[in-house]
């Protein structure tokens, strides 16, 4: 039985390194877990670079099959010749035309490489780059021929796109990774062919320069893939700068990244729009916007429309003087949701009793009060604990608001149980403190307290006090079908 084309190219490849260097071929073969963290290299990340260091050339292994035996029948075709007919068979295309204009665009490319081409050999144009490409995921051959013809070919595509797999390798990623990269990504095997220096530096700029794992470079590229056909000189680099600019530190940016990888994918001009709207109408500095950027990226990933019809119903409908407003802008993370949620989160308190004067205090002590949802039935559950086992108010939440933010089984109730089994009074403002310090406000060592935390959860007050569960739909029952 013949080998399937992607394990000719591991066995090929793999030969050439171990010929280039042994001993790195045995290095990079360990597992990529065990590599330490590189340092960024931050002068390179944000400037525009010089001319492209000579490197000696990266091999590794190559794409690895998901399928052993390639999903492509050569029989299908009446002759060498007969591309459109066997396209048809192979694909069980209905309609003759695309596969048509689709060989007419592969022809007409290849001419262009090489004028003495009359017309399409399956076994030298077609079958092998197919059975590549079925090995990886069945039905890929016709996705990456219809979405890129010329690039399918260009007689060197199939040897980029085996290089490409065997440098992303060479960076960390495992082989079944690249795979799963490849066929998530058809516009790899675009790029791979018509700009591979373009790629190969936008991961080198993400790995060397930034000094991301290969874990975080498979989470920005999955995240916002049209980071694979940016250029890295003339757009993400001056991403970078935008945020570099803000006062951020460059560890921070690449917090920001990793935890938002969309915000490579945002114009920088759009960014700087953003910006200057909340320091001009919410009356936040620049600082305050660095910082959000990086706590809460989706704020700024949102319209600028948004921002100002946020910006609008807090300052005028809710009655948020400048100072608070600046502080609920910034710290509140309420900008990125939709004015008819915050207005029904409002709606919702004032209906529990709370007047305006008493909303405003407590978003003063606590800005991100309205990320909550009170009807909710775990917050539910939250405000009946608080009535019914402490016997508090609802008014006892103005002074300290944060209650609402605590887990009712983890922290909440076990406290409160402790407190009542030392026979003393259980005041909310406790729970802000630390398990060590509970436990010396308890009287006993954090292991006593920790003890006393993992019985309770045995016991049946805390299936009480348990979060709710999400309803399950409900089963099928056969006689109504």
């Amino acid at each position: 039985m013949s080998r399937c084309p992607a394990h000719e190219f591991t066995g090929t490849v793999a030969a050439v390194k171990r010929q280039h260097d042994p001993e790195q071929h045995c290095v990079t073969t360990l597992h990529t877990a065990r590599r330490r963290r590189r340092r960024p290299n931050w002068a390179a990340a944000a400037s525009p670079a010089a001319a492209p260091p000579v490197e000696p050339p990266e091999f590794g292994v190559a794409l690895e099959p998901v399928l052993e035996t390639p999903l492509v029948d050569a029989s299908l075709a009446a002759n060498d010749a007969d591309f459109i007919g066997f396209i048809r068979r192979q694909y069980k295309l209905g309609d003759v035309r695309v596969a048509r204009g689709k060989a007419l665009r592969v022809l007409t490319a290849l001419q262009m490489e090489d004028s003495g081409v009359q017309a399409l050999s399956l076994q030298r144009d077609v079958l092998p780059k197919l059975e590549l490409l079925e090995a990886l995921s069945p039905g890929l051959g016709w996705k990456v021929l219809k979405a890129c013809p010329e690039e399918f070919a260009s007689p060197e595509a199939l040897e980029r796109w085996r290089l490409a797999a065997a440098y992303l390798h060479t960076i960390g990623i495992p082989p079944r990774q690249i795979s799963a990269l490849f066929a998530r990504h058809r516009c790899l095997f675009k790029q791979a062919v018509a700009a591979p220096d373009n790629l190969r530096r936008l991961f080198q700029w993400l790995q060397r320069d930034l000094g991301l794992e290969a874990e975080e470079i498979l989470k920005i590229v999955n995240r916002v893939p049209a980071v694979l056909h940016a250029d890295v000189e003339g757009v993400l680099k001056p991403r970078l700068r935008f945020l570099l600019n803000l006062g951020l530190s460059q560890e921070r940016v690449v917090t920001a990244l990793q935890r938002m990888p969309e915000l490579l994918g945002v114009d920088s001009r759009l960014l700087a729009s953003k910006a200057a709207y909340l320091e001009q109408a919410a009356g936040m500095s620049r600082a305050e916007v660095a910082v959000q950027l990086v706590g809460d990226p989706a704020a700024l990933l949102c319209s600028l429309a948004h921002l100002e019809e946020a910006v609008a119903w807090l300052s005028g409908e809710l009655g948020l003087q400048a100072g608070l407003l600046r502080k609920v802008v910034a710290r509140g993370g309420v900008a990125k949701y939709p004015v008819a949620t915050l207005r029904e989160r409002v709606a919702f308190w004032r209906g529990l009793g709370f007047s305006q004067a008493e909303l405003t205090l407590m978003l003063d002590r606590m800005p991100r009060l309205l990320l909550y949802p009170m009807h909710a039935p775990k917050y539910q559950l939250k405000l009946a604990f608080l009535t019914e086992e402490l016997r508090l108010p609802l008014s006892a939440l103005v002074s300290f608001p944060a209650y609402v933010s605590y887990s009712l089984p983890r922290r909440i109730a076990p406290r409160a149980a402790a407190a009542r089994e030392q026979g003393r009074d259980f005041a909310i403002q406790l729970l802000s403190r630390t398990d060590e310090a509970f436990a010396g406000w308890l009287g006993w060592d954090p292991e006593e307290w920790q003890a006393f935390a993992a019985a309770w959860q045995c016991k049946e007050d805390a299936a009480r006090w348990a979060d709710p569960q999400p309803p399950q739909p409900a089963a099928l029952d056969c006689r109504d079908v």
